[in-house]
């Protein structure tokens, strides 16, 4: 006699395909974003699930909607709608079920049959596996009663197409969004306090990055706290350890994530950034957050009606310590653009804006150190290359060459007007 494959069965088969389109391993809790959407199993019971949608109910309020397939005590199947807003790697939600309604029963006016049953708690350990926490209740008269309780595993089994879930930002980020570039200064916290910072926050449509740094304080162990004062219950206030040596310290986030950098698991824009030793504010953004880099603001235009703007290269690791930054100058009647590179092996790096190859920059030793330029002017100067595009708001690459297969080294979403 052939046997019916169980729903189990075969959602064991989507299983193994599935994980090839949803790998995912986060370090720390994930942000539930729209890649969490898919079908999801209840690996210790035999063929129940979920599936569950990540939607938007408001502009930018983020909510859960999960169909729960089930079993009631009478053996007979059952399901269950759930509902609830999003925050962080959990969702809270309102469980609802119907009763009364025929196979294919017209539509009925007014939910009469859609009633509240319960909650269902979903939390997520990362893109692939979280827990379930059910209460179902009833009304005995003007109180609600727990009439059962439990929690299981759930563990997905399919995904969006083409959607790859990293459990941090860049999975919210808009398909068709325009490159983006935001910073911050952080200024001593105390009058007539030491030291400086910045915070720096890049997107485009492939990923994000979030950077804070710090210089000229005291060394020791610090922490950067992040939207402490923020007035939404919903967002978390976020602490990172960040050691300072030789008067620098630096953290660098990450969506996708990567080996040296944190996952970027929230989103730093309107957040107060403190940098603080022990229970003391060192550094601080004060009423400032996160803005587009405007030229012409503080530190861009000298008294030559110079205008200036800098960045700094983001590594993306494949050559461990190199450094880099970009500079983009504008006067009257001549522009100027440069790149450095610095803290890589000698030899020659293409320079790309927008994935276009524009120049090499040769890099030397010097005094035990490694470091090159190259330049673009316009007019064209003598030892430099023509400067024939505008950098701002452009992806600028520097990557190796010479090889079979040139790697980017670094690379920054040059800020724009």
């Amino acid at each position: 006699m052939k046997r019916t494959p169980t729903l189990k069965r075969v959602l064991s088969y989507l299983l193994f395909f599935s994980l090839f389109l949803s790998a995912s391993a986060v370090a720390g809790d994930p942000l539930i974003t729209g890649s969490f959407s898919g079908v999801w199993e209840q690996p210790e019971q035999e063929s129940q699930g979920m599936t569950i949608q990540i939607g938007e109910q408001a502009e930018d309020e983020k909510v859960g909607i999960v169909f729960w397939y089930t079993f009631g005590s009478d053996f007979l199947t059952a399901w269950y709608l759930g509902v609830g807003p999003v925050t962080g790697n959990e969702i809270e939600m309102t469980l609802y079920s119907a009763s009364g309604v025929n196979f294919m029963a017209d539509d009925l006016e007014g939910d009469e049959s859609v009633v509240p049953v319960g909650t269902l708690h979903l939390e997520f350990k990362n893109c692939n596996h979280g827990t379930a926490t059910y209460v179902f209740s009833e009304m005995d008269g003007d109180v609600v009663v727990e009439t059962e309780t439990g929690e299981f595993p759930i563990k997905r089994i399919s995904s969006i197409y083409r959607q790859r879930c990293s459990g941090g930002i860049s999975d919210d980020t808009p398909k068709n969004g325009k490159p983006l570039m935001l910073d911050v200064n952080l200024y001593p916290a105390e009058e007539g306090g030491s030291g400086e910072g910045k915070a720096k926050f890049w997107e485009r449509t492939d990923r994000s990055d979030f950077k804070v740094e710090a210089e000229g304080i005291a060394d020791g162990d610090y922490v950067v706290r992040i939207c402490a004062d923020n007035e939404d219950p919903d967002v978390e206030v976020k602490l990172f350890d960040m050691p300072v040596l030789n008067g620098e310290g630096e953290l660098e986030f990450r969506s996708p994530e990567i080996d040296d950098k944190l996952n970027l698991n929230f989103d730093p824009r309107g957040c107060k950034i403190e940098v603080l030793s022990g229970e003391v504010v060192v550094l601080t953004s004060g009423e400032n957050v996160l803005s587009e880099k405007m030229p012409g603001g503080p530190g861009d235009k000298d008294d030559d009606d110079v205008l200036k703007i800098e960045a700094d290269f983001t590594s993306t690791g494949f050559i461990e310590g190199a450094k880099g930054e970009a500079e983009y100058e504008i006067e009257t009647d001549e522009r100027e653009f440069s790149v450095k590179v610095k803290d890589v092996p000698v030899g020659f790096y293409s320079v790309e804006v927008a994935g276009e190859p524009e120049g090499d920059v040769e890099v030397l030793e010097h005094k035990n150190k490694t470091e090159g330029m190259v330049k673009f002017t316009d007019p064209m100067k003598s030892d430099t290359l023509e400067l024939d595009f505008d950098p701002r708001g452009l992806v600028i690459e520097v990557r190796e060459t010479g090889v079979d297969d040139p790697q980017v080294i670094l690379e920054v979403l040059f800020p724009g007007e």
